[in-house]
């Protein structure tokens, strides 16, 4: 238990100064990477029981669908064809990825689908690894693809504003 203590005073103090420095994700990154930095110390590994991995999500399920508002429901018409377009580009995208890393022999096919589709880091290797994949590449490739994406996105959202308003320069 004082692994799991230690580890998860890691992953606060890392999410909340990465929360206070305003970065991109912060609380989420800065937790991850807390946790993963204690994990790779070499101190007593911490993991969460099974039920507080549970809880987290119904909590963050929660979360998401209390931000629901019913206004909402039009425009989740509206972008429902371009979202489809982007789920099917995606796993297309994932299985040519997986099918190339397989022919390499860098990963076992299980585990490299469910690494590169979208999904989130816990489902996606918990699913993995019940389909006979290793769970920890998948959170990995996951891990990876989160941090990237939450520091990336932001810069290329404020970039593609400024291309949709004429340039950069203006």
């Amino acid at each position: 238990m004082s692994g799991l203590l230690a580890g998860l005073l890691a992953a606060f103090a890392l999410g909340l100064g990465a929360h206070f420095l305003r970065l991109p994700g912060g609380a989420v990154v800065g937790a991850m990477l807390g946790a993963a930095l204690y994990n790779f110390s070499g101190a007593p590994r911490a993991a969460l029981p099974g039920w507080a991995g549970v809880a987290i999500q119904l909590l963050v399920g929660a979360m998401i669908g209390f931000s629901v508002q019913r206004e909402l429901l039009p425009v989740l018409l509206k972008v429902l064809p371009v979202a489809l377009f982007g789920v099917v580009s995606f796993l297309v995208l994932g299985g040519a990825l997986s099918y190339l890393v397989v022919r390499l022999g860098w990963l076992d096919p299980v585990s490299a689908l469910f690494g590169f589709v979208p999904g989130g880091i816990s489902v996606m290797s918990v699913v993995a690894e019940s389909e006979g994949g290793r769970g920890a590449v998948v959170a990995a490739m996951h891990f990876v693809r989160v941090v990237t994406i939450l520091l990336a996105a932001p810069w290329l959202a404020h970039l593609l504003l400024a291309f949709s308003r004429g340039g950069p320069g203006r």
